[in-house]
């Protein structure tokens, strides 16, 4: 197991606090109230964009190692667009960043990546499927070790059962060995 910094930081969002860079763009908000904090995001996708979004420092090369993220979280709906939590060192440069977190991700068309998944980088690792199958994706995927952009590591979800609408506690551990993914403290993914 790597090592960690015994540096924590907690928050329980009583109020805002000067941790966080706070941000909203077009129709989304950012609230607090009795130590729950709502991000909330219109529709996104295609050509439509919204994000509410909480970061501890700006998107260049931020320099985490080995942490661990803990949330205890929740969505309300099940919106089409994309939703992630855990750790994110970049922009949206897809060459330079280094994302390791649960993401949501729905679309209306026919986009094959239709579920909830742990993701670190191109590696991913399904934990629910909305609709459909991936089986052949997955085994494409592997087959050319992710020249297709993405390497899923399993056809099969995790935990198909999951209701992202009922309160979890979700937890990213980055360790030097690779990235677990729990879920109520069961362990639902690991990836390198």
């Amino acid at each position: 197991m790597g090592e960690t910094s015994p540096v924590e930081f907690f928050d329980d969002f009583n109020g805002e606090s000067d941790h966080w860079n706070y941000r909203t763009d077009n129709y989304a908000s950012i609230s607090q109230e009795k130590s729950i904090l709502r991000l909330c995001s219109g529709p996104t996708e295609a050509l439509y964009y919204s994000n509410a979004e909480l970061s501890d420092g700006l998107f260049d090369d931020l320099p985490w190692v080995e942490k661990t993220f803990e949330a205890k979280l929740r969505m309300t709906g099940i919106h089409y667009g994309s939703a992630g939590w855990g750790f994110w060192n970049h922009t949206m440069q897809f060459d330079k960043n280094m994302c390791m977190w649960f993401i949501h991700l729905q679309s209306r068309g026919p986009y094959m990546l239709q579920g909830f998944f742990a993701q670190v980088g191109k590696h991913l690792y399904p934990i629910k499927v909305y609709r459909g199958n991936i089986a052949l994706l997955s085994y494409a995927s592997r087959l050319t070790l992710g020249k297709l952009g993405v390497l899923i590591h399993s056809a099969k979800p995790s935990l198909q059962t999951l209701d992202l609408t009922e309160w979890h506690i979700y937890k990213v551990e980055w360790r030097k060995t690779g990235v677990n993914f729990h879920i109520d403290g069961n362990l639902v993914a690991r990836l390198p």
